[in-house]
C-alpha cells in the first residue's frame, strides 16, 4: 500500500495521489457534488488526458473542467518527511510537501489515460476507508 491506496504500484499511487487531492480541494459549486460525482470523475479523467500531453496539463485540465481553483496541499500529505534545502529532514503538523515532482512526471500520462476507471476506484475505496475511520472532514 503505498500513499494510503490499496495497490503495489508505486505509479499508480501517485496518480490516485494526484487526483484523491484534486477531487478533495473541489469547489463547492464543483459539478463533482451531486448524483454522478462517480461517472464525471472518470469523464473528466478521460477529457483531461484528451487534451494533455504532460502531467501538469492534465492536472491544468481536470481542474478546470471540475471546478477546482486550487490543490489543498494538506490533501496530497502523505505523512513523509519533508526534505528542506539544506538536506534536512523534518515532520510537524503544518508543514506540507506539496509533490511538485509528481505533477512533473510525466509518466503518469499513460496511467491517467488507460486507467481511469481503477483509478478512480482507488480514490473511492480511500474516502470510503476514511469515512469509516473517521479521519474525514467533509463528504
Amino acid at each position: 500500500m503505498y500513499y494510503n491506496f490499496d495497490t503495489d504500484d508505486l505509479t499508480r499511487a501517485k496518480a490516485a495521489l494526484l487526483l484523491y487531492a484534486m477531487y478533495r480541494s473541489r469547489d463547492k459549486q464543483s459539478s463533482l457534488n451531486g448524483v454522478d460525482t462517480w461517472k464525471r470523475f472518470t469523464a473528466y479523467i478521460h477529457g483531461a488526458c484528451l487534451k494533455s500531453s504532460t502531467t501538469a496539463e492534465f492536472v491544468q485540465a481536470f481542474c478546470k473542467k471540475a471546478q477546482v481553483s486550487a490543490i489543498v496541499p494538506k490533501y496530497l500529505d502523505t505523512g513523509d518527511p519533508v526534505s528542506l534545502a539544506t538536506g534536512e529532514m523534518i515532520i510537524a503538523e503544518g508543514v506540507h510537501d506539496y509533490r511538485s515532482s509528481i505533477i512533473s512526471d510525466n509518466s503518469l500520462m499513460p496511467v491517467f489515460n488507460r486507467e481511469n476507471v481503477y483509478l478512480a476506484l482507488l480514490v473511492r475505496e480511500r474516502i470510503q476507508r476514511e469515512k469509516l475511520e473517521g479521519g474525514n472532514d467533509e463528504d
